[in-house]
């Protein structure tokens, strides 16, 4: 008989933010539980981006092409992203979870709460395939299921 592991990740409402005009966007810190940084560049990955990764921080890049005050441990660039957008970043704090570092622009149009909660997901998701692994158990599928909460991924192992 299978055991099955099963994520649900939900994110909260979306954010929304006012009309941006030649102003700087301000960034905000989101804490996450996501600690293991393998886990949050294979999440981030599977969601489609290429990130970069530096050991001791580098610094975010804004919508205007300028080098921000801010730094952060695994960042998506801003090109990768709206055209108006400023870099995506998660810095790791001294608890050694990751912190999103993201503008109020970038919330206001899709990378807010529901979106962390994605990447929450695909986080789980790549820790939790890593760890029935390691303890020997053989994956056997994936499975969608959409709810009125978000959609739930079920991942389903056997034993060996």
């Amino acid at each position: 008989m299978p055991s099955i592991a099963t994520l649900c990740i939900r994110g909260g409402s979306g954010y929304q933010g006012r009309e941006r005009s030649k102003e700087v966007s301000a960034y905000g810190e989101f804490t996450t539980v996501m600690g293991e940084e393998r886990y949050l560049v294979e999440g981030l990955t599977a969601m489609g981006y290429r990130v970069e990764v530096h050991a001791d921080g580098a610094a975010l890049v804004g919508y205007h092409g300028d080098e921000r005050r801010e730094t952060a441990h695994v960042i998506i660039r801003r090109a990768q992203l709206d055209s108006a957008s400023n870099d995506i970043g998660f810095v790791r704090g001294k608890d050694g979870r990751y912190q999103a570092i993201l503008s109020e622009y970038d919330r206001s149009i899709g990378y807010g709460d529901q979106w962390l909660g994605k990447v929450h997901q695909h986080y789980k998701e790549s820790q939790t395939l890593a760890v029935a692994k390691s303890k020997g158990y053989i994956f056997r599928g994936k499975e969608v299921i959409q709810t009125a909460n978000g959609p739930q991924i079920r991942l389903q192992f056997v034993a060996r």
